[in-house]
């Protein structure tokens, strides 16, 4: 971030920016004059302070998006230089987000310094941006239907992907974002998990009461698993489609809540791994191994993954 800050600053240096402060100060004294209407639905989309908008549409003429389009650039200069000032402070809190729409799903998680920024609705926005944008990236991948595809995105590389209207990338978008907020902002990881053609794939994230659509679940815990029936007759009813599929999210909150690093045992070992998800107690029924669940239910698990907001390094996919 330090870097592309710096090739900014060169371009611009700080005259020029002292020069469009000056400038905003004379549009807005000038004769303009400034519609309310197009004003309020400036401040609604873009969630600028009530002046940076007058002055974007006086500077151009009432153009509604001509003026937005000033503000987000606006947004990203100024975005720039609080992140290279604030780049070192830690940003432990923040929020995990899944975006699923059949047949895929991906889960992303941002950081930010603080719980009250992570209610905010300028840091909502962008988490809806970046896993939107992790889906649709995903979605254009796949090679093969046949398997469950799983796609990581390390912190630069999730940084590096445009979203899909437009053409924006995403870390330009948290700039502008850290402009308006303040707090030091890091896309730290995101992954896209598609099942294999009729399998099933479900979720579960642990919510914190926060939703901006109906595709998107916000929280601090989440968990994905792709499953398939083993069953391939064509004769499995209903009922037991809807049995996989309930017994699928109820794996998923296992996951969430026991923390599995591994679907099975390694064939050599024969007693328990603790850390194996077939070998484990049930969450929701500890009388039973998850195993157990599985085989009466003709599910095979093909692959999960579980995030935690604020894991440390070395629990990092």
């Amino acid at each position: 971030m330090a870097s592309n800050l710096s090739s900014i600053l060169l371009r611009h240096g700080s005259k020029g920016l002292m020069l469009r402060s000056t400038s905003t100060i004379r549009y807005l004294s000038s004769s303009v004059k400034v519609s309310k209407d197009l004003l309020l639905k400036l401040r609604k989309r873009t969630g600028f302070a009530i002046s940076k908008c007058h002055a974007a549409l006086a500077q151009h003429n009432n153009n509604l998006d001509e003026a937005e389009n000033w503000l987000s650039a606006q947004a990203e200069k100024e975005g720039w230089a609080k992140a290279n000032k604030l780049q070192n402070r830690k940003t432990a809190e923040g929020l995990i987000g899944i975006y699923y729409k059949e047949p895929y799903a991906a889960m992303v998680e941002v950081n930010c310094e603080t719980d009250f920024v992570a209610r905010n609705e300028n840091f909502l926005n962008l988490l809806n941006d970046v896993a939107l944008t992790t889906y649709h990236h995903g979605s254009k991948s796949i090679q093969n239907t046949d398997i469950a595809t799983m796609i990581r995105y390390n912190s630069e590389e999730i940084g590096n992907l445009t979203t899909h209207d437009s053409q924006r990338s995403l870390i330009n978008i948290t700039a502008a974002t850290i402009g308006k907020i303040g707090e030091n902002l890091i896309l730290r990881r995101g992954i896209f998990v598609a099942a294999p053609a009729n399998g099933i794939l479900n979720y579960y994230i642990h919510s914190v009461g926060k939703q901006i659509s109906s595709d998107l679940n916000v929280g601090k815990y989440g968990a994905i698993i792709a499953s398939e029936n083993i069953d391939k007759s064509q004769s499995t009813s209903e009922t037991s489609k809807l049995q996989q599929l309930n017994l699928s999210r109820q794996l998923c909150q296992h996951v969430v809540g026991v923390n599995p690093v591994r679907i099975r045992r390694d064939a050599a070992r024969s007693e328990i791994d603790e850390d194996a998800l077939l070998d484990q107690a049930f969450l929701l029924d500890n009388s039973v191994q998850v195993g157990e669940l599985v085989e009466r239910e003709n599910l095979r698990v093909l692959d999960f993954v579980r995030y935690q907001c604020g894991e440390v390094a070395d629990d990092i996919d």
